[in-house]
């Protein structure tokens, strides 16, 4: 009975090991999918976050150069100023889309940086043009506002939905046609073709319609990232207790036979004594039992 229980211990210390290796491995990678989920989410939220932090304060550059740019002084170390500082910003921005963990998050902030250059292209033409724009000046608000129209007109049809027809609407209104007709009368050195008020008026509908599609797109995306880390989160969660539970399940079932297995073993070799002995007494009893024979 001894060696019975001994037997036992030994096979179901050796059915431990892999079972307790099998465990922890398990807990190892689920664990390591766990983190690496978290770090994705916690990434791609941070770059949402970013993203709209930085597009506030791009719009607090752009107007404090509307302001800058009306006070005496030169204003072309002014203009460069502002730019080069919102353009390290956009650059900032585009970095963050390149490095999004989801295509999709990353395709869709890349288009909102791209709103945002182009309303930056949109405001910074209007400000030299508000500031006055000289002869040696005229070819590069030329440039620019031919730049953030087309880039508008590139980005139009990725946009969601309701974007694109707010888009459209903005491109067919009133308030657009003067704005564009001032800028192509401004390009070109010739009188603008509505006063003052009435293009200021213009302007300042579409810079806030342009900002409102920008903040939109970031918007979008940002929701975009925070869902998809939540997803991939959660799907970490569920192969990780998958993963788990079937190490677990395993381990069980090989305990379980490691249990058996030692009782099994004592059995076969009980039968097998059983029978030597038995087999050794019948010859033993078949020999006297001949020799008794033979003296009769």
């Amino acid at each position: 009975m001894t060696y019975q229980r001994s037997l036992r211990s030994r096979v179901l210390s050796i059915a431990f090991v892999p079972s307790a290796a099998l465990v922890l491995v398990a807990l190892f990678i689920g664990g390591f999918l766990v983190q690496q989920a978290i770090e994705d989410r916690d990434d791609a939220e941070n770059g949402a976050v970013t993203l709209a932090e930085a597009s506030r304060g791009i719009a607090s550059l752009q107007r404090e150069r509307a302001v800058a740019l009306k006070a005496p002084g030169s204003r072309s170390a002014t203009y460069t100023a502002y730019a080069d500082r919102i353009d390290t910003s956009l650059s900032s921005l585009r970095e963050i889309a390149r490095a999004a963990p989801d295509a999709e998050v990353g395709y869709q902030q890349t288009i909102a940086v791209e709103l945002l250059t182009a309303v930056e292209g949109m405001d910074r033409s209007d400000s030299l043009a508000v500031a006055g724009i000289d002869e040696a000046g005229r070819r590069d608000y030329a440039a620019t506002v031919g730049a953030y129209r087309s880039r508008l007109d590139a980005i139009a049809g990725k946009l969601t939905e309701s974007s694109r027809q707010t888009y459209r609407d903005l491109v067919g209104s009133e308030e657009w046609g003067r704005f564009g007709a001032v800028e192509t009368a401004l390009s070109a050195a010739t009188p603008p073709p509505v006063g003052q008020a009435a293009w200021r008026v213009a302007a300042g509908v579409v810079g806030r319609t342009l900002g409102d599609l920008a903040a939109r797109q970031i918007e979008y995306s940002a929701q975009l990232a925070i869902d998809g880390g939540r997803r991939v989160l959660n799907g970490a969660l569920a192969a990780a207790g998958a993963i788990s539970l079937l190490a677990g399940v395993v381990s069980a079932i090989v305990m379980q036979l490691a249990r058996r297995l030692p009782t099994t073993t004592l059995t076969w070799s009980h039968l097998v004594s059983d029978y030597a002995e038995k087999s050794t007494l019948l010859a033993h009893t078949s020999r006297r039992s001949g020799r008794a024979d033979l003296s009769g």
